[in-house]
């Protein structure tokens, strides 16, 4: 999957390609990753939607991955755009990649479009999903993607603010102590 950068061993796409993918687990975390640090991340786990060339992703493979602001944007509205009465998480989201420049130069974002799933094999796959998640979705953790985030899943933005503000005060330490959930 493209990921950015200029190396091209860096990359098994281009960042013209799209891919098709299932989002099974979404959850909101704060934190550091990288270099980016004290921002609210959607830490994503996803398979490859069928029909995805396996050198780009495995079929039957459960990935994750982080997003942060313009791409959780860009993912909040796909997700506001299907229609109500559908679950955005029953359809297939297509994963593109937009170039942005910044003030410390080029990177990119990550775009989301949604789709319904149309092939017998894409709808077969939501059977598999609930198989997986019945049996394995508690033990779908990243620890080394979050050992400097904090889980945020269902907290106040009261409790978002305070964190945020003892993030500041504490000068980015990634452990402070957390408030009361």
């Amino acid at each position: 999957m493209f990921v950015g950068g200029s190396e091209a061993q860096h990359r098994k796409t281009n960042p013209d390609q799209k891919i098709d993918i299932s989002i099974i687990k979404v959850s909101k975390y704060f934190g550091t990753l990288g270099k980016t640090e004290n921002v609210l991340w959607i830490q994503l786990f996803f398979v490859a939607a069928p029909g995805v060339d396996s050198k780009i992703l495995p079929k039957n493979t459960v990935c994750c991955s982080y997003i942060k602001k313009q791409s959780i944007a860009h993912l909040f509205n796909k997700v506001q755009e299907v229609p109500e009465d559908i679950d955005p998480g029953m359809g297939i989201f297509t994963l593109g990649f937009n170039r942005e420049i910044g003030e410390k130069g080029v990177y990119y974002t990550v775009s989301f479009d949604w789709r319904e799933r149309e092939s017998e094999e894409e709808k077969q796959q939501l059977d598999l999903i609930a198989a997986f998640m019945s049996t394995c979705g508690d033990q779908l953790v990243d620890l080394e993607g979050i050992r400097e985030m904090t889980c945020v899943d269902g907290w106040t933005a009261q409790q978002l603010q305070a964190l945020t503000a003892q993030r500041i005060e504490l000068g980015g330490s990634p452990t402070p102590s957390l408030p009361a959930a």
